[in-house]
């Protein structure tokens, strides 16, 4: 298992949710288990995706995917910043 930590700039969080929810089958076809996501205090505009993978392989196949580019132009203001992270925490 491993976390996908994803930050985004959006323009509207309602019509971005709105399109993100239609790619739903498409994340858990390719092997997403399960996604949250926050909106930083400072902007509401701004939110951290959150969603853990069976694999690292699946979310790396995910990442590369046609279905993953439409995503990222979702009311997108500001390129994503996307980063792995193990599914067990250090300490």
């Amino acid at each position: 298992m491993v976390y996908l930590l994803v930050k985004q700039t959006i323009r509207d969080y309602y019509s971005w949710k709105n399109a993100f929810d239609k790619f739903h089958v498409y994340r858990r076809i390719g092997g997403e288990l399960s996604c949250e996501i926050y909106q930083t205090q400072e902007e509401e505009n701004q939110l951290i995706i959150l969603s853990e993978w069976s694999c690292i392989e699946d979310a790396k196949e995910f990442l590369e995917s046609q279905a993953f580019e439409m995503i990222k132009k979702l009311e997108e203001e500001e390129p994503a910043i996307i980063q792995f992270m193990p599914a067990r925490a250090v300490s």
